[in-house]
């Protein structure tokens, strides 16, 4: 019998076994912090990597992208939090917030979960309440915006609602680009049927209605057989609705 497959270590587990666990430790919560609200930013990226570069990487930077994007927030998560607390220090509490700050508005914005988190952050460090705001202050040159009270119901009902219109927004601009792209295929095919190319310049397609009415107009078809007539009335008939289509462009 064959024995079970052993699942590859967590992020968390394998900055647990790291040679450069404190490091590495501080390297991934500010990785953390950096995707929590959305696709990492080469800036950010950079920003992390400049963390105590004296310490070398034991965990690679690049796994632990890998290991957020599959999963933001690990099961095992809390644990690499417990361990950053355990080893806090006064000594360290100011420069730590700093790093976090700058790794958060690396990308040229302070996202609303970003605001929560930097306060998450700040209680880990065990910082003074004023100490956030200050070195905000202090690194980014901007005060700190306390973000909405998550505890108050109507937070969730007007983030729903916002999410609610930007969704809606979003379908809105999603079908005019469906009405657009359907213009192009119609301004397209009735070039095709003036036997013009798409960058045609207006004269050009005036002339080549003009041109094509006149060689298949009914009138001028009257020796044809029946057969050849219907034919030069069908392609009549496509040149009329291709200059319908194409009219307004001549026009403007």
């Amino acid at each position: 019998m064959h024995g079970a497959v052993e699942s590859a270590p967590s992020l968390v587990q394998r900055l647990q076994d790291s040679p450069q666990r404190m490091a590495d430790s501080v390297r991934a919560t500010a990785m953390w912090l950096a995707m929590l609200d959305g696709p990492l930013d080469p800036r950010e990226f950079h920003e992390v990597g400049s963390v105590l570069t004296h310490e070398p990487e034991g965990v690679p930077l690049h796994d632990m992208v890998a290991a957020f994007e599959a999963d933001p927030m690990p099961r095992d998560l809390p644990r690499l939090f417990r361990f950053v607390r355990s080893q806090r220090s006064p000594k360290r509490t100011e420069s730590l917030l700093d790093m976090f700050i700058r790794v958060a508005g690396a990308d040229g914005r302070i996202s609303e979960v970003e605001r929560h988190a930097l306060i998450f952050l700040s209680d880990l460090l065990s910082a003074p309440e004023s100490a956030l705001r200050e070195r905000f202050e202090a690194v980014l040159g901007i005060e700190f915006d306390a973000p909405a009270d998550l505890s108050d119901p109507s937070y969730f009902q007007n983030a729903e609602t916002l999410a609610d219109t930007r969704a809606a927004q979003a379908r809105a601009r999603a079908g005019h680009a469906d009405v657009a792209r359907q213009q192009d295929e119609k301004r397209n095919e009735a070039l095709r049927t003036l036997m013009l190319k798409a960058d045609a310049a207006p004269i050009a397609i005036k002339a080549a209605w003009r041109r094509l009415s006149r060689q298949f107009h009914p009138d001028r078809q009257l020796s044809a057989s029946p057969d050849a007539l219907a034919a030069a009335s069908a392609q009549f008939h496509a040149v009329q609705q291709a200059w319908a289509v194409l009219k307004d462009d001549v026009d403007a």
